[in-house]
């Protein structure tokens, strides 16, 4: 180690000139890759998922397809004229945008409405019209008979001219019937409503951003709605506002919580160290590190390309994890100033006694992040890429670039010494010790408690109920006070369905037809009939056998003699007219249908009707699992590929229960050899392994006692808390052995400090998330904060109480039996080796079992 840090120190210019010309690329990707933000829930999942694969289809057939809704709040209903007139005004400034911007702008379906009123005979089967007529024709025949005289039974009920079983099944086709003005507009609600379809589908929200942003500025131009009346808001909704709200929160909580962890990081460093130099040192090869992560995960075989509202905060969590290396090297060399060492010397025993803690308290959370490597959720991939590729990178760092850079700003052994002098006091460690030397039991007695509440608790794990179903819940928390949670719900309640079909494709128009036929007999006699409000294929907007129809309304009206007209009721007679349409009845063509009709319908190439449209009803049930799972299952079960946010929904879900297993029990794997490498077969893997257990127990228990459900971002807390967690008993137990396992109480008191500042780092990295708008980015920083205290306590507290409290027992028993055990044979009562001293230390000779005679804070002893 002497011979390392010499030449570390030797060419320190050399290493450095080296390290930031590094940084110059990898500073590039990083940039980069933030600058490639995305927040939509495709980007989680693998490209080969059925869904994401069904959207890539989608967008390469089918143009638009992605929607603005600018909703208005008229305040009261006599508002409504004044809402609508700001509507109008504001549709023709939208309509002037360029086409690649926006496709098409709605105020209602009054164009719709009138062109089906008109050829309503068209949109009826053929066989609803043969009844029709059926119906029609058998009464006009009983008041023949009834009339000539030569009805047969006097007392024969006279049949039905009821059509109504036959009109409910044409209400909900094509157009919203609800409102009789033709506009998308409820006075009870006082809602008027414009919606905007965007020219191309994309899930970047550049474009989406930049549409919102320029409808912004054109309402504010015409003075907003409030100018028009008073007590009127405007709210956006639907894909656009969802895209680029949710990015401006991850945005925001991503400057947030950087400027958040560099202050308090750099807060609590000085505090501990007393030394406003160690900024310097520690700071700037972690800062490379971090960068050194990003770039190569930008590299092959991992090929990062853009970030995710997985991996996004992974910056933060780096710094606040990567800096514990660099801490724990810098305490040591500090305990070795204290004792008189020359910078040159205490370098050399720094960097040798934290060398190998450092390593194992690294490479296992490196093995943690690693273990989602091996999962196809695209999410973890890339947080086990960076995170993994980030630890091991601050180790390099710390170990290659801290020790000349030490070497360059520690000139001042007077000013050193004297800040370390200042240390007066047991300190929180020393309390913390005090406790567990007092009352050993008690504290066992609690820790035993705490294991089996979370064992009985995690005993009544059901994925069907811990996991996050409903991801409305994991957006940005003031969504539904201000934002598309609360004006999207108002959308949906006033079309009676979501805006955004999901989208069923085929390969031709008679695998449409025929999934849009399994579709609707399954919306009309199975279970997609509470979860559908309408199905829309090419059938409904070109009809079928036109001509058939055509014959079969010129009969219906032949039939309609005055005096059936008479005995149809007067309201029941205005829906039988227009359900006959204009007498001049003509067959239609796809050049005669409106444009909206042929939205999701018509494909890029021209190409009309291999695609069936199926909008969901709103409707709480398609956020339970399994409900969500038999939507997606029974649409593609139709043969076609289904793309839309349900079918993302479901297919996330299926990935996380499939994964998760698949990452915690390699995670648990990887940091259960390293401990056993690091501290061979002994005694204390057994310690460490089952406080680790007992962690991530008292974890898993905590978030069921809080309500934390499982979801596709907080997961990642599960399987990184094994390698991170694991730090700070291996500190413990590697300490408790090199001094001979004679004081347990003592390697806390030592070790503590460090290992509590390196926890304190670690909790700041991710306790900045706590204050993310974003509520997947909260519930993940504080599961993850939650294993940080967990483990941190059963390494420092319940494993020390345990091992004092079987040393009080053997000691108790040894004075019943009237003998004192020989401490050769005891380690619990074993003395404590001698001190070294700083001739020693100079020399460098230490052995790797003595412990320096300072209280100091170390990672290894």
């Amino acid at each position: 180690m002497r011979g390392f840090v010499a030449w570390t120190v030797r060419n320190g210019r050399l290493l450095w000139i080296v390290a930031l010309l590094l940084a110059i690329p990898a500073t590039w990707r990083t940039v980069s890759l933030y600058q490639h933000l995305k927040s939509d829930l495709e980007e989680l999942l693998p490209r080969e998922s059925p869904s994401v694969r069904a959207l890539d289809e989608m967008r390469a057939r089918l143009p638009g397809m992605q929607y603005l809704g600018v909703v208005v709040d008229t305040g009261t209903p006599e508002n409504l004229a004044a809402g609508e007139r700001f509507i109008d005004d504001l549709a023709a400034r939208i309509r002037s945008y360029p086409p690649e911007m926006v496709r098409e702008v709605r105020v209602g379906n009054e164009l719709e409405r009138r062109f089906v009123e008109k050829h309503a005979p068209l949109y009826v089967d053929t066989a609803d019209l043969g009844e029709i007529l059926r119906r029609i024709e058998a009464r006009r025949d009983y008041e023949v008979e009834k009339g000539s005289g030569t009805l047969l039974d006097e007392d024969e009920a006279p049949p039905s001219l009821d059509l109504s079983d036959i009109e409910k099944r044409y209400d909900a086709r094509l157009s919203d019937k609800k409102n009789e003005s033709g506009r998308f507009s409820d006075a009870a609600q006082h809602l008027t409503l414009l919606f905007v379809e965007t020219g191309e589908f994309t899930t970047g929200a550049d474009k989406a951003r930049a549409l919102l942003e320029r409808v912004k500025a054109d309402a504010k131009s015409l003075g907003g709605p409030g100018a028009y009346a008073g007590g009127m808001r405007m709210g956006f909704s639907s894909d656009v506002a969802i895209s680029v709200e949710e990015l401006d929160a991850l945005e925001a909580d991503l400057s947030v919580s950087s400027i958040i962890v560099v202050a308090l990081e750099i807060a609590v460093i000085v505090l501990y160290f007393r030394w406003w130099r160690a900024i310097a040192v520690l700071f700037p090869p972690l800062l490379l590190a971090t960068v050194y992560a990003f770039g190569l995960a930008s590299l092959p075989p991992a090929n990062v390309t853009d970030l995710n509202s997985n991996t996004a905060f992974l910056g933060s969590i780096i710094v606040g994890n990567g800096i514990n290396v660099g801490i724990v090297l810098l305490a040591r060399y500090r305990e070795a100033r204290r004792m008189g060492l020359s910078v040159d010397d205490a370098l050399a025993i720094g960097v040798w006694g934290s060398r190998l803690g450092t390593l194992a308290a690294a490479l296992a959370a490196a093995a943690s992040y690693a273990s989602l490597i091996l999962t196809e959720f695209r999410g973890f991939r890339q947080f086990g890429f960076i995170g993994g590729t980030g630890l091991v990178a601050s180790w390099v760092t710390a170990f290659v670039l801290i020790p000349p850079l030490v070497k360059w700003i520690d000139r001042d052994d007077a000013l050193v010494l004297r800040a370390l002098s200042q240390r007066r006091g047991l300190g929180i460690m020393g309390r913390v010790v005090a406790v567990v030397e007092r009352w050993p039991i008690p504290v066992v007695a609690v820790a035993l408690g705490l294991t089996v509440a979370s064992a009985l608790a995690v005993s009544r794990f059901d994925v069907s109920t811990r996991l996050e179903h409903d991801f409305s819940k994991l957006r940005r928390v003031d969504t539904w006070e201000t934002g598309d949670g609360y004006w999207g719900k108002r959308v949906d309640n006033l079309l009676g369905r979501y805006l955004t079909p999901t989208v069923v494709m085929t390969d031709s128009t008679e695998e449409a037809a025929a999934a849009a036929h399994a579709v609707r007999d399954q919306v009309d006699h199975g279970a997609l009939g509470p979860l559908v409000a309408s199905v829309r294929g090419v059938s409904d907007v070109l009809p079928s056998d036109q001509d058939a129809k055509i014959a079969l309304a010129a009969r219906i009206r032949e039939a309609l003699t005055p005096k059936i007209r008479s005995l149809v009721d007067e309201s029941k007679r205005k829906k039988l007219d227009d359900l006959l349409g204009d007498e001049d009845l003509k067959p239609v063509t796809l050049a005669d249908l409106p444009r909206s009709f042929l939205t999701g319908l018509r494909e890029r190439d021209g190409t009309v009707g291999k695609t069936v449209l199926v909008y969901p009803r709103p409707s709480d049930q398609l956020w339970v699992a399994q409900v969500m799972h038999d939507f997606v299952g029974k649409l593609r079960a139709t043969g076609g590929r289904v793309a839309g946010s349900i079918p993302l929904s479901d297919d996330i879900i299926a990935s996380i229960s499939r994964d998760a297993p698949i990452a915690s029990i390699a995670s648990f794997v990887g940091v259960v050899l390293i401990v056993l490498f690091v501290l061979r077969v002994r005694r204390e893997v057994l310690y460490v392994v089952g406080s680790l257990v007992v962690g991530v127990l008292w974890l898993a228990g905590a978030t069921m006692l809080l309500g934390v459900k499982v979801n596709f971002c907080n997961f990642v807390a599960f399987p990184i808390t094994f390698g991170i967690g694991v730090d700070y008993s291996v500190n413990v137990m590697t300490r408790y052995e090199q001094d001979g396992r004679s004081d347990v109480t003592g390697a806390v008191r030592s070790t503590g400090a460090a290992v509590g500042l390196c926890s304190m780092t670690t909790i700041i990295g991710y306790s900045s998330l706590l204050l993310a708008k974003n509520r997947a980015l909260y519930l993940f920083g504080l599961t993850a904060v939650l294993g940080e205290v967990a483990c941190l306590t059963t390494a420092v507290v319940a494993l020390p109480a345990m091992l004092v409290a079987a040393r009080n027992v053997r000691r108790g028993l040894a004075k019943r039996r009237g003998s004192v055990p020989d401490s050769a044979h005891d380690p619990a009562l074993a003395p404590p080796p001698l001190p070294l001293d700083a001739d020693r230390l100079r020399r460098g000779d230490a052995p790797a079992s003595a412990a320096p005679s300072a209280a100091a804070p170390s990672r290894d002893g």
